[in-house]
């Protein structure tokens, strides 16, 4: 699919067909990055921030913490940390 380039003040701007938007689902107000390789621009829609409910709810139940934090996890407060 070839798209066109345009002059967008300073910048180039460029549009994303509405099929493609839509499958990829980037509405307006979309954020989306941009990667630069050697040979190609990639572009990927970036996923919504979640809340910390959505955050605390996407951890498996099986989980356990790396070898390298457990201790700082586990250990006792020291001194007036609100935990």
């Amino acid at each position: 699919m070839e798209i066109g380039v345009k002059k967008w003040g300073n910048s180039l701007g460029l549009r994303i067909p509405y099929k493609v938007a839509e499958s990829f689902g980037i509405e307006e107000n979309s954020v989306i990055e941009l990667t630069e390789s050697e040979t190609a621009l990639i572009i990927t829609k970036k996923r919504k921030v979640s809340n910390l409910d959505e955050l605390l709810a996407s951890i498996p139940p099986d989980f356990e913490y790396p070898d390298d934090v457990i201790d700082f996890v586990e250990s006792e407060t020291q001194g007036r940390e609100l935990i």
